[in-house]
């Protein structure tokens, strides 16, 4: 009897812990995570619309307000009319060539639509104006690998941010990455005697 007395006094406090850690997320246990490539699986904007709408009323005053251009570029990236964003993106690229991340934007448009190898020559541009450009180096990888099927290629995209960014966020998870994909690339290789 007394026995049955200690349990049930701690059942419920048992219980209770247990259930609270199946619920409550463990900080600090999750692996950062390099970022997406830019455009991949962000919510869109719920007064995305309406902000397009007031972006045209001000280009329809005037055109070539290049805050307006960027600003509905984004707009359209984020709501994935990559077509007008690439429309928008060039136009106030016409006005600021050097503008990296508008450029690097545009490189994501393009592959979103089916022509990486237009991504890759912005991306390119991209480095070759900002070469310490993260998002760039780190895009450029991504296309090389997943839609040109180049992982020598991507992995020497990766390896130049490492080289160029030397205080990039994602530094150790890259190098990771980095070592997973060399280490496929020998796998598949063919073994001759």
């Amino acid at each position: 009897m007394k026995r049955s007395g200690i349990l049930s006094r701690f059942a419920l406090p048992f219980a209770l812990l247990l259930s609270l850690a199946a619920i409550l997320p463990v900080s600090g246990c999750k692996k950062k995570q390099p970022p997406a490539p830019a455009g991949d699986g962000e919510p869109i904007r719920l007064n995305a619309f309406a902000e397009i709408d007031h972006y045209k009323e001000i280009l329809r005053k005037d055109p070539n307000n290049l805050q307006a251009l960027i600003g509905i570029g984004n707009l359209y990236f984020d709501t994935k009319q990559d077509l007008l964003a690439i429309e928008h993106y060039r136009k106030a690229l016409a006005m600021d060539p050097t503008n990296t991340n508008v450029r690097t934007d545009m490189a994501v448009c393009y592959r979103r639509s089916g022509n990486p190898d237009r991504a890759i020559e912005e991306l390119k541009k991209a480095i070759s104006t900002s070469p310490r450009h993260a998002q760039s180096r780190y895009n450029l990888g991504v296309i090389l690998i997943h839609d040109k099927n180049d992982v020598e290629g991507g992995i020497k995209a990766w390896e130049a941010l490492l080289e160029n960014v030397p205080d990039y966020a994602y530094r150790d998870n890259l190098k990771a990455e980095i070592a997973r994909m060399r280490s496929m690339v020998e796998t598949a290789k063919p073994k001759f005697k």
